[in-house]
């Protein structure tokens, strides 16, 4: 079977879209956290909030005379390409932060889900109704759940005035952090709809860090000095893996820890909340998420310096302004761009190969039609096409025709 010229671009195309180095590049560009905090975006001090707070904080910071205690974490000896959440789990990485373990949230400020969540439920929004004195049909109860289901769906994806998006949920989470609200909330069959999912370890460590790390952090920024801390200022995002190692920064999360603050600095125990909800892999997971996936400016930030600056320089000077440089290849992305570079050589050599092949073709049906005009020639008469004799007959009976109309026409005038 011959292979089509036409089709050599599509096949092209098809190998770029399978192959791992286009697949890991279109997830690179969508994975790392952008932008300033959500409590920068609403213009809320950190003491003014209860936005990503667990009310525990870390332990006081020793004296000079105590021993300080040795930590190191406790981690799965196990290492996975995959991790099993619950529909609880995923509530607790997404939502746990600010709503709390119950959903109560933090009224007035953080606005309990409760309601909102049972306000889906035709069942318990006609129940609702009927103990207050109203009875509606089924019909009518369906279509108010079916309009509040289609709002927290659309807070959940756009955000509302004191809550951030959630975009970055894919369907299948989504799903399951509203099958686990319908628990919470107590509707019917809200438990049998619940499921597993199962993630990477860097994708548990990017859903904590967008839906709670970057409450407070914004994702870029210059790293604070004792001093600065001490006055308020929160690292961001981008420093986080610089200021600890991933012991020191699981010991944090999980536990707590002193920090220096103050000039001189001293240690103190800070105002960092601590997430006793995550484990110590969870946290681990985190901190491999900010290693892989580096913070960087909103694709707005980045696009308004390209333009104004231009090109890469544009990038440097947006990249000094908000005291981040750029940051050196871990290990890790260097294993991945030698992994890319490969499947784009080999994806060259097969590139190569389709177009030499269709030129080979090419050459082959124009020699094999040369070849066969001068037997043609050669047939004489006798071998014409029996198609153009037809067609010539054809032209003679219809001159013919002409001719016998024309004398029929003379001998009726």
């Amino acid at each position: 079977m011959r292979l089509e010229l036409y089709r050599l671009p599509m096949l092209v195309l098809l190998i770029w879209m399978l192959s791992p180095a286009a697949s890991s590049q279109t997830a690179d560009a969508k994975h790392e956290v952008t932008g300033e905090s959500w409590l920068n975006h609403l213009k809320r001090p950190f003491n003014d909030t209860s936005m990503g707070k667990t009310g525990d904080l870390g332990p006081a910071a020793s004296t000079p005379s105590e021993a300080k205690p040795q930590w190191s974490p406790t981690l799965s000896s196990q290492t996975t390409e995959k991790v099993t959440l619950r529909s609880a789990d995923l509530y607790r990485l997404n939502c746990r932060g600010c709503h709390g373990e119950s959903g109560s949230g933090s009224p007035p400020e953080i606005h309990s889900v409760i309601n909102p969540v049972r306000a889906t439920s035709a069942a318990l929004v006609r129940e609702r109704l009927k103990s207050s004195g109203m009875d509606i049909s089924g019909a009518d109860a369906a279509q108010m759940a079916k309009q509040a289901e289609d709002a927290l769906l659309l807070r959940f994806q756009k955000g509302g005035e004191a809550m951030p998006s959630f975009a970055h949920l894919q369907p299948a989470e989504e799903r399951q952090v509203i099958a686990y609200l319908n628990e919470l909330a107590g509707v019917p069959g809200g438990h049998s709809a619940q499921a597993s999912v199962s993630e990477s370890p860097a994708r548990v460590g990017e859903l904590i860090v967008k839906s709670t790390c970057h409450i407070c952090h914004d994702a870029t920024g210059s790293n604070p000095d004792p001093q600065q801390i001490l006055q308020g200022a929160i690292p961001p995002l981008s420093t986080l893996t610089n200021r600890t190692t991933e012991a020191e920064f699981i010991r944090k999360v999980t536990h707590g820890a002193p920090v220096l603050m103050g000039d001189p600095p001293i240690p103190a125990r800070g105002r960092m909340p601590v997430f006793y909800y995550l484990t110590e892999d969870e946290a681990a997971d985190v901190y491999l998420y900010l290693m892989l996936y580096p913070p960087r400016l909103s694709a707005e930030t980045e696009s308004a310096a390209v333009s104004s600056n231009g090109g890469q320089q544009g990038l440097v000077a947006a990249s000094i302004a908000g005291g981040d440089l750029p940051t050196p290849p871990s290990p890790a992305s260097e294993s991945t761009d030698g992994v890319s570079l490969f499947f784009v050589l080999m994806l060259a050599s097969v590139v190569s190969a389709l177009l030499f092949g269709g030129l080979f073709i090419t050459i082959h049906e124009f020699s094999r039609l040369s070849a066969r005009r001068p037997a043609s020639a050669a047939a004489g008469p006798n071998t014409e096409n029996p198609v153009v004799q037809v067609a010539s007959g054809e032209r003679g009976m219809n001159q013919g025709a002409r001719t016998y109309a024309t004398a029929n026409l003379r001998q009726a005038s």
